[in-house]
């Protein structure tokens, strides 16, 4: 078993000068208004600018038990209220970098921004660092200079994310705002007691010159660690590698290189603790602390008290008579789409050739061979663990003339016959430029493609994946139906706007205003089908509303329109129903939980991607059969957009992770009941 454990140990020199503490308490308050409101605002907006809240919950399905109850409530309430004002920045910002939902920091995820790094993922990094930095304080005295500098940094950040999101934000003037705004006594408490609320730092031990301070989050974490403490000492493990971060307020390089410089004489009569190494971002201290050390307070206060005083000793930097700690874990942020070992059985078949059931001998013989060449090809993992298997026999048909029969026996569907790779295309702009591949449709000798990604914009391609280009829009664009041979219809969801765009010039000729968000959009007879708040809008290429129909799950993303009927998926099931709302069929099975979009062909079928399941099933245009026709071993890694080209019976999907889209020819099977 490998355990990691990770802290954060904070600094602070306590100011000796008091004469001014309401005046200080003023600035935190005002500070704390940035934490507590603009800053949560601004990542709500960059999410939302990235991904739908119901495709992101989506995405945390698999993932929900590594959330904490309070933040599994959160996430469903994406689904639920398609909102995100229930997430604040530690969980945004979680999302964002495990789903890579926009290009990371320059300097890479969990590290400081340089001066001059700008980008999106910067700002995002720096608001996280400060939200920590101010809410993991101790005390609530921030003297004027202090408060100069924060407020320099929040209002650069804000006027950098006016102009990445684009959206009349404003957020530099509310910051401006909150710096300079009338705030009375009940207002500073309330901001002051809302910040704390966040770690609720609290004073743990005092001990000579150091007072010890943690939050919740660390004592969950203590908690947790030493009740695997003892199954880590029977495995044969003594150590934990821990980071105690520090900071000063100048020479943090000279500091540095003091430090690592004395290794030798620092670890020298410690026990229980081992320093490793010093690294830049403030002052980041690598150790590995003994599990014995944590088994109560008092042992780890004890050894961590005896190492910084030695760390404290060379380090000129820092010149306080007192020194106050505030520990707080760091979240380890792995990595969510790593296969795990399943705990169901592995089923293989073989066929023997009958000589070998003459005796035990032969057939252990001949299954010690199986097992050689499983070892063989398992990277050596088969050898660490005991394999358990059984042998089972496979019922055979009993005659020759039993096999024909069933194998002449009709099927009572059109289900297609067999789907044939045409093309793996990879579809690439500039040199490492960020979108994110979802929604997909062949028209003609062309491929579009909806760009998920922060950037409001189309890629259209040839079919061959040449001439790869973008198609700039005023909305950002989330689903995609054809209209004719040279138009296309797309509806951008959360901005309430549908577009109509010629593929060929890039050109966008018409925009409907609707009263709501717009979800899967379909175009039929001449008229767009278009899911606006759990309700079916059919209206003409103009916005006229002809009528509203009843869907049959408030939740339905996706839709598509084809021989007067209409076929819906919400994340768990497809439906089939009339134009006038009645359910024909409904398909589920507790396999296929992240359905993503659909599509259908000339026979009826009903294509549907699963994005957590990597896989592509089809249904019967009657929903009684369904087959799983591509998996993740045919080259699907998070598929989403599906399409079907009626005229040339080929199928498309394309990949979200790995922006590549597979085109395959279809052979239909017509079949008589």
């Amino acid at each position: 078993m490998h355990l990691s454990c990770y802290f954060q140990l904070f600094v602070f020199a306590v100011s000796q000068n008091v004469d001014a503490e309401c005046e200080y308490r003023e600035h935190y308050s005002r500070m704390s208004l940035v934490i507590i409101d603009t800053f949560p605002n601004i990542l709500r907006d960059v999410i939302r600018s990235s991904i739908s809240a119901h495709r992101l919950y989506q995405l945390c399905i698999p993932h929900l038990s590594s959330f904490t109850p309070d933040q599994q409530k959160n996430l469903q309430d994406l689904n639920l209220m398609n909102s995100y004002a229930s997430l604040d920045i530690s969980i945004i910002y979680r999302l964002l970098r495990q789903f890579q939902l926009i290009p990371p920091p320059t300097l890479g995820w969990g590290n400081f921004p340089n001066k001059d790094d700008n980008t999106l993922g910067d700002d995002v990094e720096r608001i996280r660092y400060y939200r920590n930095q101010v809410a993991h304080r101790n005390n609530t005295n921030i003297e004027k200079n202090e408060f100069e500098d924060y407020f320099n940094h929040f209002l650069s950040i804000g006027h950098r994310m006016d102009l990445n999101l684009s959206q009349g934000t404003n957020y530099e003037k509310k910051i401006d705002l909150h710096k300079t705004c009338r705030i009375d006594i009940q207002m500073q408490i309330k901001y002051e007691n809302a910040l704390k609320e966040l770690e609720n730092i609290k004073m743990r031990y005092e001990r000579t010159q150091i007072k010890f301070y943690w939050g919740e989050s660390f004592e969950r974490s203590l908690v947790q660690l030493r009740s695997i403490i003892q199954d880590e000492k029977l495995k044969g493990r003594q150590k934990v590698r821990v980071q105690i971060i520090f900071q000063c307020e100048s020479d943090v390089e000279k500091t540095i290189d003091i430090l690592n410089s004395l290794r030798d004489e620092i670890n020298a009569g410690l026990s229980g603790i081992e320093f490793i190494v010093a690294n830049k971002g403030s002052i980041i201290l690598n150790v590995d602390l003994a599990l014995d050390s944590l088994e109560t307070d008092e042992r780890l206060l004890s050894t961590i008290a005896l190492f910084l005083g030695k760390i404290i000793e060379p380090i000129t930097t820092c010149p306080t008579e007192r020194i106050d700690m505030v520990l707080v874990p760091i979240e380890e942020f792995t990595t969510w789409n790593k296969p795990k070992a399943s705990t169901e059985p592995v089923y293989l078949h073989f066929d023997f050739e009958a000589d070998v059931f003459e005796t035990d001998d032969k057939i252990e013989e001949q299954l010690r061979q199986i097992c050689d060449a499983i070892s063989k090809h398992s990277n050596g993992s088969a050898t660490k663990s005991n394999i358990t298997a059984t042998l089972l026999p496979i019922k055979n048909i009993s005659t020759t003339e039993e096999a024909f029969v069933q194998a002449q026996s009709p099927v009572i569907h059109n289900l297609p016959s067999s789907v044939t790779l045409r093309q793996h295309l990879n579809i690439e702009l500039s040199e490492n430029e960020y979108w994110i591949m979802c929604d997909c449709i062949k028209i003609g000798n062309m491929l579009a493609f909806i760009d998920e990604s922060f950037r409001k914009r189309m890629i259209v391609c040839n079919v061959d994946g040449t001439d790869v280009r973008c198609i700039p829009l005023s909305y950002k664009p989330w689903y995609i139906t054809e209209v004719n041979s040279n138009t296309i219809a797309v509806s951008c969801t959360h901005d309430k706007i549908i577009l109509i765009v010629n593929v060929s010039s890039g050109s966008v000729t018409g925009k409907i205003v609707n009263s709501d968000c717009c979800f899967g959009i379909s175009h039929d007879d001449d008229k767009l089908f278009v899911v606006i708040k759990g309700t079916l809008h059919v209206m003409d290429l103009t916005g006229y509303i002809i009528r509203i129909i009843p869907l049959p799950s408030y939740t339905t993303m996706d839709i598509t329109v084809q021989r007067k009927r209409l076929v819906c998926i919400d994340e768990t099931s497809v439906y089939c129903c009339w134009l006038d709302g009645t359910l024909m069929w409904k398909f589920d099975d507790k396999k296929f939980k992240h359905l993503s979009h659909l599509a259908t062909d000339n026979m009826g079928n009903v294509y549907v991607t699963d994005s957590g399941n990597n896989s592509l099933i089809v249904i019967s245009d009657d929903g009684r059969h369904y087959r799983e026709i591509l998996k993740k071993s045919d080259g699907l890694c998070r598929p989403y957009g599906v399409h079907f080209d009626m005229k040339e019976n080929i199928l498309m999907v394309c990949n979200e992770s790995n922006r590549t889209a597979l085109l395959y020819d279809v052979k239909e099977k017509h079949n008589i009941n």
